[in-house]
């Protein structure tokens, strides 16, 4: 069962995700949960990374991502929709849809990520009428009597999702849109066996999680609502590295690398080891980054602190001058930061030593 970020009250307009003690996944508003954390600020900035388009360095800023030349670090976002629970509950879940489509514009950019162009959300709400024709069923938002909507996936686009399901709520009493970012991999594997409505993804349904989806007769549609950058981040402290190529961003990362240390990258960087940061594979996000940086699905190296949440990887560059990581650049944005421009303050709340982090 999903979680419902709103029993935790904290807005999910702009929200970090945190591993607990217990090891469950909480959300917290992004404002509060810095106001809340003890300890002293420190800033991480994003790095320029080369283009595969035309070799210059760029940012993740949004006119970058928009215009296509920060590539390969930018990506698709999708929900999927579980063809059963809409056939069996359209007035609530069809309308929540149809409502995030509409919507799916502000969503994206209110939480830090890029929209999709008027064609792609103009085709999503034709392509899922069509679905609703094929099931044969009607959507009226007046009949909607409570309910409670669960959407599994995305850590990425859970914010997304959890800014239109915060909407959605204000507008229809009784309404829960419960939502649980435990990674797209993970999610996949909850949706693919009829456990939830939605499906936040941040990359394609992979061929064998579409089996299993087919053997246990789950149908469903997917559609693209926004866009997002990785970003590859450093502490503000860092003065030496402002941009990376993509052959030493394989290097520092691909499986058994030997680079442990900054000069090993440049002899002109500090001979200090470097304290790598990054997404777990439970993540679509990781999925992406192994696939576009290091050439296959899974293939990185394993001596680095992953996470379940982009929110513990800034975290964790913040903590130390020579800490380098990636994840999705909302979260970045979501800070205060601008890719490029300014650094983005973190509270460091444990010092390094929170063994959940480990």
């Amino acid at each position: 069962m999903a979680t419902d970020p709103s029993a935790t009250g904290t807005t999910r307009r702009k929200f970090l995700t945190a591993v607990g003690a217990s090891g469950a996944i909480g959300l917290a508003g992004c404002t509060d949960f810095l106001e809340d954390q003890a300890g002293s600020e420190a800033a991480i900035e994003t790095v320029a990374v080369e283009s595969d388009e035309d070799g210059e360095f760029y940012h993740p800023t949004e006119e970058n991502i928009e215009s296509g030349v920060y590539s390969p670090l930018t990506r698709p976002l999708f929900i999927f929709v579980n063809h059963a629970t809409l056939e069996e509950n359209p007035d609530l879940i069809g309308s929540y849809v149809q409502f995030y489509f509409e919507n799916q514009h502000e969503f994206a950019r209110d939480t830090g990520y890029y929209a999709t162009d008027d064609e792609t959300r103009d085709q999503n709400m034709e392509e899922f009428q069509a679905v609703l024709d094929d099931l044969g069923v009607e959507v009226d938002p007046d009949d909607i009597d409570g309910g409670t909507i669960d959407c599994s996936g995305s850590n990425t686009v859970a914010p997304i999702t959890s800014a239109a399901g915060e909407d959605f709520e204000n507008e229809h009493e009784g309404v829960s849109v419960a939502v649980n970012p435990e990674g797209t991999g993970a999610g996949f594997q909850d949706f693919a066996t009829g456990g939830s409505d939605i499906q936040s993804a941040s990359r394609e349904i992979l061929d064998e999680e579409a089996e299993v989806a087919e053997e246990n007769g789950v149908e469903y549609s997917h559609y693209e609502i926004g866009w997002d950058g990785l970003a590859v981040v450093k502490h503000a402290d860092n003065d030496w590295m402002d941009e990376i190529t993509l052959d030493d961003l394989h290097a520092v990362w691909r499986y058994e690398s030997e680079i442990t240390a900054w000069s090993d990258i440049d002899d002109e960087y500090p001979d200090e080891e470097i304290d790598l940061w990054g997404r777990d594979d439970d993540s679509g996000t990781f999925d992406y980054f192994t696939r576009e940086i290091n050439g296959e699905i899974g293939s990185i190296r394993t001596d680095y602190s992953a996470h379940t949440d982009t929110g513990s990887i800034m975290e964790g560059v913040a903590e130390s001058q020579y800490a380098f990581g990636w994840g999705g650049v909302g979260y970045f944005t979501e800070l205060g930061g601008e890719p490029g421009e300014g650094g983005a303050e973190v509270e460091d709340g444990n010092d390094g030593d929170d063994e959940d982090d480990e």
